[in-house]
């Protein structure tokens, strides 16, 4: 055995190694989480397109408004207190940050006052308007004309420099043609020879060396035509030698360059002869000019340069700093663009020289009027990274309440952060206990808890690895802590639980450790792979955020089993009973068969049809409890503590209306008309505080509407549906796309884009899973069904029981997510129990105990290990309890309430009876005669008691 021992110990090493180098990442990963779940959302949706659009073409601002609800008591004057928020700003060492304005939210005061500045800067893009069109046909004009003259030169030059060395290179080859003709021919056949001749074999040489050639045949005639002045037809050989061919070819040559190109005088000035003959051609000499300094490769940049500067001294300074964008940009939509951003420079500089009404600068009586006696609103500009400081400064007065999305998540942030060390150490402190009440030893508790310590620590570890690749969802870290601590103090439990009953049986320590990895080990491997499989379905998701969640699941549930599979059992091998110290085998004492749940088998299987009737009524009016009060909210906000952002929230919404905003934006392709009859449309839904065309494009239109809810609002799901509702009616009337995008847009595709998703496909696919495992492993699918609709009957009644405790008693919404979080992880986990029980049961009917024996003694023996695990998981969850956020609050009484009900109601009552009334039947169809015994409903026997 000492090399079996010597093996042990090097996995366990091995797996130390790599579990304390994992885990020295761990604290890293709570610096990398994203908590904004439209970063995570799919990038082929609306949403996502359309931000990607208005990203490119509108562009979007690094800074945040930042709204702060002043209150105003009488212990300090209101001028001290909006002071204080001013002086908060200054201290800030930041850029662009600013207070906006000290006034009551859009009282008349800053309504008139934006008006005239609206109407001003209207006023001045209007008469700038036709000026802007001017200049953007002049300067586009001479581009055009430019770009033309340019090609034309620059082809022109190329042209001629190309003939003229390809017909001189020509007349050098006829030349040498024609001296080799002269000594072949002439000479060798005078006097029967003549220049006629010699010039008809030399052209006819050239030709069929060099192809045709007009230009030859002019130049060949040219030259022979000179000869035969000089010397005759038929000349003496002495006379033709004399004579100069090479230089009459050449003279030919120049003569006929001079009539193909009249004026190309010396034949090397090409550029001046295509200057001169463009300028004849009545072209412009400045643009001319331009074109040739600009070079044959068309420098854009240039041009627009020595454009910009032609015209720089007749164009508007208003106009000035737009020049390079109208020059030379053959797209008419660049006006819009530029009246559009000139509108806005105008508004900026007015708005810089003449700031808006301060409430301090007001007359007593008129800033009485706009005060509602008890608060008012500051507005400040900052740059979106700057949240926590202005954070910190602002929230150290009572009286002060900042709101914005980016503070309503910073706050979400600290919460959860914050929490989860207490959470963690409650939970770890928790399972403890319980293990060392349950198994009544130390070092079995004590070494699983550390093995399951290291596990989640690596698995945080791993999932930092992955979060520095890829986004990281916050809700990830927070659910495997549970999930690693629930599933894992169950296998360690059922695993030292068995060990213990075998070494009270009488079996040696090997024999003992045989039998639980023979009988108990397969069981935890099928529950770990119902659990794996099924939460681990979540990364099927097109949703990043919940991809996450799945991503952990899988993560923790591996090496969970890897710990409590291979790891625990190792340990048990070298230490064998040192893992029951220092009770020992008198660890009995913590009696293995409970009496009380004993009794409860023994009257669900006496009992069947009376305890499913009670259950099935119990279920229906949990069910139509739901189903009447249930109130689903997608907002956080709704299930924050009370912080200062949430309850400057709640004031904007009672005091300040106006402000509780966010921003949709519509994409069209296709017509303006379209666009601008979306745009009226749009303008007139109640909903719609105001709409612009942002962009006009060529073939597409960006609107942007400001809609009367804050970006977090369950409101935003209608208004995206009404929104809808108007661009299907103008997309069907012009036969053109429209595309939704923003708030609006992104609240419907997080919540009911997901919950299509999970409902219609996630939630079938971890059945099928769960189902599937199980059917192969207890070769029945009865048992399956039976056990997932058991599950479902315990998430109905928690889930009742938390929609009373949170709705009824406490006046809190139930998170849309609950149901999802409930559902998949008490169908994964809450396996746990039904299978140690039904695996206990068939070990039971194998060793021919009848249904009703073998199910009793199953819930006996396994009962203490089933509650205590149920303990542990119950712990695990409700640890979550201790969290400020309501969210995770909802998860540990649904979750908690759910594994209690399940293992001490459901498991010793509801699956007796069934399994009683099922017979037979409890193993179709693969069902056989060793599996079932033949007598069904007889009392326990003695026999049976005394086992």
């Amino acid at each position: 055995m000492e090399g079996r021992d010597t093996l042990s110990l090097l996995i366990i090493v091995a797996w130390l190694i790599v579990m304390i180098y994992l885990a020295h990442y761990a604290l890293r990963v709570f610096g990398v989480l994203t908590y904004d779940e439209t970063q995570l959302m799919p990038s082929n949706i609306e949403p996502i397109i359309v931000s990607n659009l208005v990203n490119k073409y509108i562009g979007t601002s690094n800074e945040t408004t930042l709204v702060v609800v002043v209150k105003l008591d009488g212990n300090e004057t209101v001028e001290s207190r909006l002071s204080y928020v001013n002086n908060a700003v200054n201290a800030i060492d930041a850029p662009s940050i600013s207070v906006m304005d000290l006034l009551t939210a859009y009282n008349s005061v800053y309504t008139i006052y934006n008006e005239t500045i609206s109407r001003f800067a209207m006023n001045v893009i209007s008469n700038e308007t036709p000026g802007i069109w001017s200049l953007y046909w002049r300067l586009n004009n001479d581009c055009s004309t430019i770009l033309s003259l340019n090609r034309e030169y620059y082809s022109r030059v190329f042209n001629i420099t190309n003939n003229i060395e390809s017909d001189l290179n020509a007349t050098i080859n006829y030349g040498q043609i024609l001296y080799y003709e002269t000594e072949n021919y002439y000479l060798r056949n005078y006097p029967n020879a003549s220049l006629t001749e010699l010039f008809v074999l030399s052209t006819r040489k050239y030709m069929s060396e060099y192809g045709y050639s007009e230009y030859i045949n002019v130049l060949a005639n040219e030259t022979l035509n000179k000869l035969e002045v000089a010397v005759g037809n038929e000349p003496t050989p002495y006379a033709l030698a004399t004579e100069n061919i090479t230089g009459i070819l050449l003279t030919s040559y120049e003569e006929i360059l001079q009539e193909t190109y009249p004026g190309l005088n010396p034949v090397s000035n090409v550029t001046g002869y295509v200057y001169q003959s463009l300028i004849n051609s009545n072209a412009n000499a400045t643009l001319l000019r331009i074109a040739i300094l600009i070079g044959p490769n068309t420098n854009l940049n240039l041009l627009r340069l020595i454009l910009i500067q032609e015209y720089t001294n007749a164009t508007p300074p208003l106009l000035l700093p737009y020049m390079y964008q109208l020059t030379c940009n053959n797209n008419p939509s660049i006006v819009y663009s530029v009246i559009y951003e000139l509108n806005r420079s105008v508004i900026n500089v007015l708005v810089q020289e003449h700031p808006p009404p301060s409430m301090l600068d007001l007359p007593d009586n008129i800033t009485q009027k706009f005060l509602n006696g008890t608060y008012t609103v500051a507005f400040i500009t900052l740059p979106s990274s700057y949240e926590d400081t202005i954070y910190d400064l602002l929230t150290r007065k009572d009286w002060t309440y900042p709101v914005s999305t980016d503070v309503i998540l910073y706050e979400l942030e600290r919460m959860v952060t914050s929490d989860v060390n207490i959470i963690d150490k409650t939970t770890s402190v928790l399972v403890f206990i319980t293990m060392i009440s349950m198994l009544g030893t130390l070092i079995g508790p004590v070494m699983s808890l550390i093995a399951l310590g290291l596990t989640y620590l690596a698995s945080l570890g791993l999932l930092y690895n992955w979060a520095i690749h890829f986004k990281l969802y916050y809700l990830t870290v927070y659910m495997i802590a549970p999930i690693i601590f629930g599933i894992g103090v169950d296998y360690s439990m059922l695993m030292l639980s068995r060990y213990l009953e075998e070494r009270i049986r009488g079996h040696g320590k090997n024999e003992a450790l045989r039998i639980v990895l023979s009988r108990v080990r397969p069981t935890i491997l099928v529950s770990a792979s119902v659990v794996g499989f099924g939460l681990g379905s979540f990364a099927i998701s097109r949703y990043g955020y919940i991809q996450d969640i799945g991503i952990g699941f899988i993560i923790a549930v591996s090496l969970t089993i890897t710990a409590t599979a291979i790891i625990l059992p190792e340990a048990m091998r070298l230490l064998g009973d040192g893992v029951l110290w220092p009770m020992g085998l008198r660890a009995k004492s913590v009696e293995l068969r409970t009496a009380f749940l004993s009794r409860m088998a023994r009257f669900a299987v006496d009992k069947p049809r009376t305890i499913v009737a009670i259950f099935l009524a119990i279920t229906a009016l949990a069910l139509t409890y739901l189903i009447l009060n249930i109130k689903i909210t997608t907002d956080p906000v709704q299930v924050m503590p009370n912080t200062p952002a949430k309850v400057g929230l709640s004031l904007l919404l009672n005091y300040f209306r106006d402000y509780d905003y966010s921003t949709a934006y519509l994409v069209v392709y296709g017509n303006k008309s379209a666009a601008l009859s979306l745009l009226n449309a749009i303008k007139g839904q109640d909903y719609v505080i105001n709409a612009a065309l942002s962009y006009n494009g060529s073939n597409m239109y960006i609107i942007t509407a400001t809609v009367n809810q804050q970006s977090l609002s369950d409101k935003l799901i209608p208004i995206y549906l009404g929104l809808r509702e108007v661009a299907n009616e103008v997309a069907r009337e012009y036969g053109v796309k429209v595309l939704i995008g923003g708030s609006p847009a992104d609240k419907y595709y997080f919540v009911l884009g997901f919950e299509r998703e999970y409902y219609g496909l996630i939630l079938y696919v971890m059945i099928a899973i769960n189902i599937a495992i199980l059917t192969i492993y207890m070769r029945s699918i009865m048992i399956p069904l039976r056990l997932v609709a058991t599950v479902l009957m315990s998430i109905t009644w928690s889930l009742a029981l938390t929609i009373y405790v949170f709705q009824g008693l406490l006046g809190v919404m139930t998170y849309w997510l609950l149901p999802v979080i409930l559902i998949s992880l008490l169908l994964s986990v809450g396996t746990d129990y039904d299978l140690f029980i039904i695996s206990r049961f068939r070990e039971e009917i194998n060793n021919g105990l009848s249904d009703k024996d073998a199910i009793v003694k199953s819930i006996e023996v396994t009962g203490p290990v089933v509650t205590g695990a149920a303990l542990v998981l119950a712990m695990a969850f409700a640890s979550l309890a201790l969290s400020s956020i309501y969210i995770l609050k909802q998860v540990a009484l649904a979750v908690a309430s759910s594994v209690i009900i399940d293992s001490f109601i459901v498991r010793p009552l509801l699956v007796p009876a069934i399994i009683v009334l099922l017979g037979k039947w409890n193993w179709w169809p693969f069902y056989s005669t060793t599996m079932i015994n033949a007598v069904k409903n007889e009392p326990l026997s003695p026999e049976s008691r005394q086992r």
